[in-house]
């Protein structure tokens, strides 16, 4: 009898992976299928799946006809040729199904994948990687003019970059340090801070 795993992924341990955490949890519970086990990593997109434990663990359990869930792609992996790699161990090395229950795919396992599927599963893991590299793009050019003007930037922070720079974004597009807070569930004062470069 086949089996149905699902696997959730977050990059930081801060409030907004917690939030992020939350919702693929929703997600899963609302996708009408059973899981017989959940697996839960706090690793970076751009970590390979053979260098994740928790992914591995699940790998090592499946078996032919089993079934593997994401809430999105951007949960399986934010690096295109590794994304594909891992598609191929699970699909066509162990023969397990993978669905991304957002994307609204289904890869079959041990089937081929046709022209169509592979470029929208293609498109999606472009974006994925795309986001990633925009984040850390815009991260480095907004801490590098922090520095510019003088700001000491201090520790690393317990916060990651992407959402240092997803606060720093919205500070210049005109959201209030209050409106920002409410969004990502962080204090207003931690807001603050962090758009002007704090990191304690």
């Amino acid at each position: 009898m086949c089996k149905v795993f699902a696997y959730m992924r977050v990059s930081t341990s801060d409030k907004a992976a917690k939030q992020d955490y939350e919702r693929q949890k929703y997600l899963l519970s609302h996708s009408g299928l059973e899981f017989d086990a959940v697996f839960e990593e706090h690793i970076s997109g751009g970590v390979r799946g053979d260098q994740r434990q928790e992914f591995n663990k699940m790998v090592g359990l499946l078996s032919e006809k089993d079934v593997v869930c994401f809430t999105e792609t951007s949960r399986f992996g934010r690096n295109y040729i590794d994304c594909f790699d891992m598609l191929d161990i699970i699909t066509q090395g162990k023969k397990a199904t993978v669905k991304f229950l957002s994307n609204g795919i289904t890869l079959e396992g041990g089937e081929k994948m046709n022209p169509y599927t592979w470029m929208t599963v293609s498109q999606f893991f472009i974006q994925d990687e795309f986001l990633k590299r925009q984040i850390g793009y815009n991260t480095s050019i907004a801490l590098q003019r922090k520095k510019e003007q003088g700001v000491k930037l201090g520790a690393p922070n317990k916060y990651g970059e992407d959402v240092i720079a997803q606060i720093v974004e919205m500070r210049e597009q005109g959201q209030t340090c209050q409106q920002i807070a409410d969004k990502l569930g962080i204090p207003k004062s931690t807001i603050a801070r962090l758009a002007r470069g704090g990191n304690k």
